[in-house]
């Protein structure tokens, strides 16, 4: 493996990486910015919001789920598909990981829009269990994403 094929693949890896981590992340910032920077009075709307917004963010994570799913199905066709796109000359090893890396955050992405709105709705009151769910369950399906784009 060249060093250009090194760095390639390292970042590679740290693109996955962020992308698996990002909606745990968004969470933990969410929290964090919401105890610095909103008034204690906001807690009192998040409570009255609170039985509105939990059915909402579990519908939420009904979705994500869903959403993950089709993103593992998707990934190998949209992968495939980027791959059968490049001219035969130029099918190296570079222009197909990156192919195959573009297909993976395509993927990845359908699943993280739910699990990211559902951690808004964790900021204006709804239930953290669910929320909690969804970002398990976005975070599980990435993963498995991660690991079929690497066994490529």
């Amino acid at each position: 493996m060249s060093a250009d094929d090194e760095d390639q693949d390292r970042g590679g890896t740290a693109l996955i990486l962020m992308t698996v981590v990002a909606a745990p992340v968004a969470l933990v910032l969410e929290t964090i910015l919401r105890k610095l920077i909103f008034p204690p009075e906001f807690e009192e709307l998040r409570a009255l919001f609170e039985p509105t917004l939990t059915p909402v963010v579990w519908g939420l994570t009904a979705l994500t789920a869903l959403l993950g799913a089709f993103g593992v199905v998707m990934q190998s066709r949209l992968a495939a598909r980027a791959v059968s796109k490049l001219p035969s000359e130029a099918r190296t090893p570079a222009r197909v990981h990156k192919a195959e890396l573009g297909a993976f955050m395509l993927a990845a992405s359908i699943p993280q829009i739910p699990a990211i709105l559902a951690t808004l709705g964790f900021m204006w009151g709804a239930s953290l269990t669910p929320v909690l769910v969804a970002i398990g369950v976005v975070t599980l399906a990435i993963v498995v994403q991660a690991l079929r784009a690497r066994r490529r």
